[in-house]
C-alpha cells in the first residue's frame, strides 16, 4: 500500500531536508476577521517568513544545509509552527507588545502547558489598499521559544489590544506608546 501524495503548498516551493520533503502547507497564507472598536470587522491576511521554521546559521553548520536566507532548518521551530494559525486566530482577544525597534510587534504566548517558556511571535502589520481589496497584512517575521534575542521586548514592554492596533493601522493613525 502506498501513501497518498503529500498536500502541496500554494505559497511555498517544495522544501527538502536530508532528502525528505518537509510540508509547509500549514504556513500558507490565511485570513481571519478582527472586530475593531469602531464596530467594523477588519480582514487580516497572514503571511509567514521562513524564520518561523529556520534558525540563524551557526559555526559548525554544514553549508549544504543552508536554505532560505542562508538559514538552517530547525525541527523545534518547525514543530512549533504548526500552532501558529491557532495562536494568530486568537489575537483579536489579546494584547500585543511593541518591540524596541518600534516597527514590529510581538505576542508572547504560552500555549503548551507542559513547557514553561514563552513562545515569541514577531510580526509586522500594514494596510493593503487596492481598489476593491482593503485589508491588513500581518507578516509573521519570526517565531521561537524563549531564546536570548536582542529583539525580545524589554522587561516592561508597552502593550496595546490587538483590535486597537488593527483599527489604528487601517485608519492610518500612528500609535503613540508611552516611553518606559
Amino acid at each position: 500500500m502506498t501513501n497518498p501524495p503529500q498536500q502541496q503548498s500554494i505559497y511555498w516551493d517544495p522544501f527538502f531536508v536530508d532528502g525528505r520533503e518537509i510540508s509547509l502547507v500549514h504556513l500558507d497564507p490565511f485570513e481571519f476577521a478582527c472586530p475593531t472598536p469602531d464596530g467594523n470587522q477588519r480582514r487580516v491576511r497572514v503571511v509567514y517568513k521562513s524564520h518561523v521554521f529556520t534558525r540563524a546559521h551557526a559555526e559548525g553548520d554544514q553549508p549544504y544545509k543552508m536554505c532560505f536566507d542562508k538559514r538552517i532548518f530547525c525541527p523545534d521551530r518547525y514543530a512549533d509552527s504548526h500552532n501558529l494559525q491557532t495562536i494568530l486566530k486568537g489575537l483579536p482577544t489579546a494584547r500585543v507588545f511593541q518591540t524596541w525597534e518600534k516597527r514590529n510587534y510581538v505576542f508572547l504566548a504560552v500555549e503548551m502547558p507542559q513547557r514553561d517558556d514563552r513562545y515569541h511571535l514577531f510580526f509586522e502589520v500594514k494596510k493593503i489598499s487596492r481598489k476593491r481589496d482593503k485589508h491588513i497584512e500581518l507578516r509573521v517575521e519570526s517565531a521561537y521559544r524563549n531564546e536570548n534575542s536582542p529583539y525580545a521586548p524589554p522587561n516592561r514592554p508597552n502593550n496595546v489590544r490587538f483590535p486597537i492596533l488593527i483599527q489604528s493601522i487601517f485608519m492610518g493613525r500612528p500609535l503613540a506608546f508611552a516611553s518606559r
